[in-house]
């Protein structure tokens, strides 16, 4: 019996600890004076149960800077903290940007509080709370918040009016964010109105009240006023929409004035390179720069040195190997060309291209570049860097100014970053088709397909910034888009005029009409070939000379399929073969090598190691608990 009534003790004991130790609050009281001008100043006095666990130095309390008017805008409050104490004295505070709002912190780092009740008080000063309507105006607030971390016992408010006011109507909304509870008495006296919940509220529960009263009582906003907070509201859109205004007017300046290709000429077909350029030189100017990185015009060279004499190539499974033969020095080859000669080595020497030696054939293919590019560089295209870095540096200073001076919440400055990959993917994929384009069509053509595609991008950036807005809308409001779209319309701009601003010089115009014409040719029906006035018969020789430029514009396939049609039609395709390329796995010589070499530059590529790396009024059914302004929450630190 004594041990089952001692069992009982320690259970009953076990039971009330936790309770005896629980921190909670024991009463929320708030005071808010309403001035004549609409401003609140509002003095919250809640004394807390400390237990050394979660309260240990202070509490803290979240206030939003947000709130929705009347007209249901989400528009910015002012917000400036008077005073902050602890049991009578004046307590030291920190503050902190969150998510939304504002934290303030009460205490002190080092400082920790003793068991038990505490009082704290934290009076602060915010505007723009009133809500003007077309027959009265009211405050719809939030008083507790709806996030605090703890019971609260007891929460209370009262608001008081200016001088001559009269409370007209009241309401009181309580429970969990968006709860139409109303268990709270509330009673108007004259000029102000009391407010006191009838339960205890829960954690993350909250007490909201509303006060209604007549037109006149607090001042409309002046115009001063008004504009004043408009620019408060809308200051980041302002500086993100002048920032794309002024980028996108300097880009069009500067590509109008050294981004505008020289006037073209006629195309006609011809059989030759023009000047007697190399493969490599083709690539370089036809794409304004090395296309595939340098691997295609790599790729082209090798097979121009291997029709020439100076090596053989060797087609296996998993490698390429470039044998030297025993001809010449060459010294008179093209800057790349001898590079690649070099890396290849002496007579009977070789250059194996596979993953084993890829950090090598990743050097030579840097050298190759180099060597054309030296040799090279400003003579065909003006790649116009200088003003794409002056585009790029207006676009940082506007993206800064925006991130210092627009009034932007944390959660907006990380939502900023969705609309800038969504340029950059879009801006991408628009350079990338513009590239991909048939190269036959007309650089206007091109053009305008880049800018129609970024177009198109800058309508998908809108519609991924409004849903981006409706999703995060509690937060930020629902008038960013115009924002998200600016910062993302600034990105893509840049990315674009990348590829816009390049200009070849009157140089490399013309011989962009020759390496035209001789695309032309090289991709023509084969009849269409035969009654070009002048133009060779096809040969193994002609077709060999011809095939590394194919492979530099990227129209290898169709030559060689013209080669091999040939080839039947004479009775040779049998009989013969190339001693510069051993290579197998194809039905004709015109497949292999143009299976060949449409892969070398891929091939090489995979050889190279990876780089490391609500607008209703309070009253309707549109109130409830966690409306209007104010709110927020809490918790100990």
């Amino acid at each position: 019996m004594v041990r089952r009534l001692l069992l009982a003790v320690v259970l009953v004991c076990a039971a009330w600890l936790p309770a005896a130790a629980e921190e909670y609050i024991r009463s929320y009281h708030s005071e808010i004076a309403v001035a004549p001008d609409g401003e609140l100043t509002v003095t919250e006095t809640i004394v807390a149960k400390s237990e050394g666990n979660r309260i240990r130095r202070g509490i803290f309390r979240d206030f939003p800077l947000t709130m929705v008017d009347a007209e249901g805008r989400t528009v910015r409050v002012g917000f400036d903290i008077v005073s902050v104490t602890r049991d009578g004295r004046d307590e030291p505070y920190r503050t902190e940007t969150i998510v939304g709002g504002i934290r303030i912190y009460s205490g002190d780092q080092d400082v920790f509080l003793r068991d038990g009740e505490h009082t704290f008080v934290l009076t602060y000063r915010t505007d723009r709370q009133i809500r003007y309507f077309a027959d009265h105006d009211e405050l719809y607030w939030n008083v507790t918040g709806n996030g605090w971390d703890f019971r609260i016992a007891q929460a209370s408010a009262r608001v008081t009016l200016p001088d001559g006011g009269q409370v007209q109507q009241t309401a009181a909304f309580t429970g969990p964010l968006g709860s139409t509870a109303r268990n709270a008495r509330m009673q108007a006296n004259g000029d102000n109105a009391v407010f006191s919940t009838t339960r205890p509220l829960g954690p993350q529960e909250g007490l909201t009240i509303v006060a209604s009263f007549p037109k006149g009582v607090v001042a409309v906003p002046s115009k001063d006023q008004e504009r004043s907070w408009w620019l408060r509201d809308h200051m980041g859109t302002l500086i993100a929409g002048a920032g794309l205004l002024i980028v996108l007017a300097y880009y069009f300046a500067v590509w109008k004035r050294v981004g505008r290709d020289p006037a073209r000429g006629i195309v006609v077909p011809r059989w030759d390179a023009p000047d007697g350029l190399s493969p490599a030189l083709v690539n370089y100017i036809d794409n304004k720069g090395f296309s595939g990185g340098g691997w295609t015009a790599f790729a082209a060279s090798a097979i121009d040195l291997a029709v020439k004499g100076y090596v053989v190539l060797d087609d296996l499974s998993k490698q390429i190997v470039i044998r030297r033969t025993d001809k010449g020095s060459g010294r008179d080859l093209p800057a790349g060309q001898s590079v690649i000669l070099a890396a290849v080595g002496g007579k009977g020497e070789s250059f194996v291209i596979d993953k084993d030696n890829g950090t090598t054939v990743q050097t030579v293919g840097k050298n190759f570049r180099q060597a054309i590019e030296r040799e090279h560089r400003g003579k065909y295209y003006n790649a116009n860097w200088g003003y794409v870095l002056g585009g790029i540096g207006l676009s940082v200073i506007f993206l800064i100014a925006l991130l210092v001076f627009g009034n932007l919440e944390p959660d907006m400055v990380a939502v900023l970053i969705v609309p800038v990959f969504v340029a950059v993917f879009f801006g991408f994929i628009a350079v990338g088709f513009g590239k991909k384009l048939r190269r036959g069509s007309s650089l206007f053509g091109r053009i305008m397909t880049v800018v129609v595609l970024g177009f198109i991008g800058l309508v998908a950036l809108s519609i991924v910034s409004s849903v981006l807005v409706a999703l995060v809308s509690e937060l930020t409001g629902t008038d960013h888009w115009p924002l998200l779209v600016s910062v993302g319309g600034i990105v893509l701009a840049n990315v674009m005029f990348f590829f816009l601003m390049g200009a070849p010089t009157p140089i490399g115009a013309k011989l962009m009409d020759g390496i035209e014409g001789l695309r032309l040719y090289l991709t023509v029906a084969e009849k269409d070939r035969m009654n070009m006035a002048g133009a060779p018969e096809m040969s193994p020789q002609h077709f060999e000379k011809l095939l590394p430029y194919a492979v530099a514009l990227g129209v290898e396939k169709p030559w060689s399929q013209a080669f091999d049609t040939w080839l039947a039609a004479a009775g040779l395709g049998a009989a013969y073969t190339a001693a510069w390329y051993h290579g197998g796995g194809f039905s004709s010589f015109g497949d292999r090598i143009g299976g060949f070499s449409s892969s070398m530059a891929s091939t090489i590529s995979s050889t190279l190691p990876q780089p490391t790396s609500s607008s209703s009024s309070g009253f309707s059914s549109g109130g409830f608990s966690g409306g209007g302004g104010g709110g927020g929450g809490g918790g100990g630190w």
